[in-house]
């Protein structure tokens, strides 16, 4: 047979078409093509494959569909598991973003319980405030503090919408009682202002209280440094150097006497309105601190530099102080001194107006509160209000208007205030208190509710009583500091209303103290229903008590004839009617 014999017809001369898409796999014509042109291969058998060859071909076609499949389906699996792995690394980073939004928010927040269970001293809302330094006395280790640029806890808050909300809400009601104000006024009496007086009183004889201001502030910056500046120098060139030390501890505690004294002759003297003496006695008491600071900080340097003269065999050196550093520490709002701050770049003197603009505003929501609330209660006080049934009420009375008082104080005062000069001076360390409303017990509120003051009470007083009688006495240390506290606060007390009345003492040495032990350790929220429920109630009986006294010092006549025996005894407890209603009509 020839080779033309041997050739298969083609689909033109069977006149058949072949349907290409109906062959079963690809596969299978390549192996029918491997398998026809194999030289083992009879013709006659590959044209008409036998049953056994199909077979053959129908188990190789099936082989490389599986291998298919498999290639296939491994490609998918390595693809999902990438893909998996990928996702799995996206979730890491986001578990890594969320323990980190976690730490952030329990350092603002003590509502995750991070703060309560950290120490007096640890972290603000960054890092730890402060680092530890032996105290030098075998006994547990002191803390120091340690400034870090920060801002305050509000100014972050506010960033979040639902929280600068409430900001606006507040403003919200001030506009309404400027708003309710104005229409009463108007109705009522045919013009605007008519309970301004009130105002006007409060804060009157300005120019006095900026003349005392800058004697103060005049002999704290002079007095202070050039006292500490002689005796560093002579203290160098001093061979007797402990009855010197003696000596100068000797004028400078009469220096802070003789401070002290004078400011509360003149607000006396002068008889300077509330808010007007509250300026003078708050600044007095801030430069007391500011200046024991300074001193009480130089004091082991001025040391130090006479040890390192000695050891230089005579050689003068000059002592470490800088007066212009001492300028800059009079102003920041920090009571503990050190060389160096933390320092921005520039000022936002948008964030400063916008501050004092709040501290504005707090202050029109204090003058609303006391029109509003307080004088219409208090201010014909006379024996008919010295009842029990009549004190109860008015103190319930006073709750309401005293806790917003309270708040807006601190936003006033620790806020706004402190923002707002650490801003002109570029202070970075803003952490003028903590999240003292989350607190679930007194020690914690008290730490946190006011740190500037916390900060020196505990660097300056605390510690170096704790290092004088050691350890074993630490709670005796604790309680002079709480007391001496006390007795500060009950002295601007006394020397802005001009009475005795220690109420405030009571509450806060005595209760306060009680409740420092009763709530020791406790952490779960209703301790801090408590702790909130106990300050309302604290704040409505001091607004009551102290207001009452304050008007009957106007309505109801002298305890005693003694100048110093009616400045102690309250009047509010012996008053009856006064004949002269003339002096009723005169009130503030």
């Amino acid at each position: 047979m020839d080779e033309k014999d041997k050739e298969q017809p083609s689909d033109e001369d069977t006149g058949r078409t072949t349907d290409h898409s109906s062959t079963d796999l690809v596969g299978t014509c390549s192996v029918d093509r491997i398998t026809s042109s194999s030289p083992e291969t009879d013709v006659n058998s590959s044209s008409l494959p036998s049953n056994k060859s199909k077979g053959h071909h129908r188990r190789t076609s099936s082989s490389v569909v599986d291998d298919l499949y498999h290639e296939i389906l491994r490609g998918k699996a390595q693809a999902l598991k990438q893909k998996h792995d990928d996702q799995m690394e996206q979730l890491a980073a986001l578990s890594a973003m969320f323990d980190d939004f976690i730490e952030q928010a329990g350092n603002k927040s003590a509502s995750l319980q991070h703060l309560r269970s950290m120490a007096a001293y640890s972290g603000g809302t960054h890092t730890a405030a402060r680092d530890r330094e032996p105290d030098g006395n075998g006994g547990k280790q002191l803390l120091s503090k340690v400034f870090h640029p920060r801002p305050s806890l509000l100014t972050e808050l506010f960033e979040i919408p639902h929280i600068q909300t409430i900001h606006y809400i507040f403003i919200a009601v001030l506009l309404v009682f400027s708003l309710s104000t104005g229409v009463n006024d108007i109705m009522y009496h045919g013009t605007i202002g008519v309970d301004f007086r009130t105002f006007q009183y409060t804060f009157g004889k300005l120019p006095l209280v900026m003349a005392i201001w800058v004697c103060m502030q005049v002999s704290t910056l002079l007095a202070v440094y050039s006292g500490l500046l002689y005796w560093s120098k002579v203290r160098n060139n001093s061979h007797t150097a402990d009855y010197l030390d003696y000596f100068c501890l000797a004028i400078y505690l009469a220096y802070q006497a003789v401070f002290i004294a004078i400011p509360a002759y003149y607000i006396a003297h002068l008889d300077l309105p509330p808010a007007s003496a509250t300026i003078v006695v708050v600044e007095q008491v801030r430069f007391i601190m500011k200046s024991h600071a300074f001193v009480r900080e130089k004091i082991p340097v001025v040391i130090q530099s006479t040890s390192t003269k000695a050891a230089k065999c005579g050689e003068d050196v000059d002592p470490p102080l800088d007066f212009g550093r001492y300028i800059y520490f009079q102003f920041i709002p920090t009571l503990i001194y050190r060389d160096d701050y933390p320092r921005n770049k520039k000022i936002r003197w948008n964030f400063v107006l916008s501050n004092f603009a709040n501290v504005a505003g707090a202050v029109m929501y204090a003058y609303y509160i006391f029109i509003r609330f307080c004088i219409p209660v208090f201010r014909n006080f006379n024996h008919i209000h010295v009842n029990p049934k009549t004190f109860v009420s008015s103190m319930f009375s006073c709750i309401l208007p005293g806790a917003l008082l309270f708040v807006m104080v601190f936003f006033a005062l620790l806020h706004c205030w402190m923002n707002a000069f650490a801003e002109m001076l570029r202070f970075a360390d803003r952490m003028f208190y903590r999240d003292w409303w989350n607190s679930t017990n007194f020690s914690n509120y008290y730490r946190t509710w006011n740190v500037i003051v916390h900060d020196w009470l505990y660097s300056y007083i605390y510690k170096d009583l704790y290092t004088f009688w050691g350890a074993k006495n630490r709670h005796t240390a604790m309680m002079v500091t709480f007391i001496l506290s006390a007795l500060f606060h009950e002295y601007i007390f006394c020397c802005m209303f001009r009475f005795f009345y220690p109420v405030l003492f009571v509450m806060f040495a005595g209760m306060g103290v009680c409740l420092i032990f009763v709530t020791q350790q406790k952490s779960s929220p209703p301790w801090n229903v408590l702790l909130w429920t106990s300050l309302l109630l604290g704040i409505g009986m001091l607004m009551c008590l102290y207001t009452m006294e304050y008007y009957a010092r106007f309505n109801c006549p002298p305890s005693a004839n003694e100048i110093l025996l009616d400045f102690v005894i309250p009047r509010s407890w012996t008053c009856y009617v006064v004949d002269d209603s003339s002096n009723v009509s005169s009130l503030p």
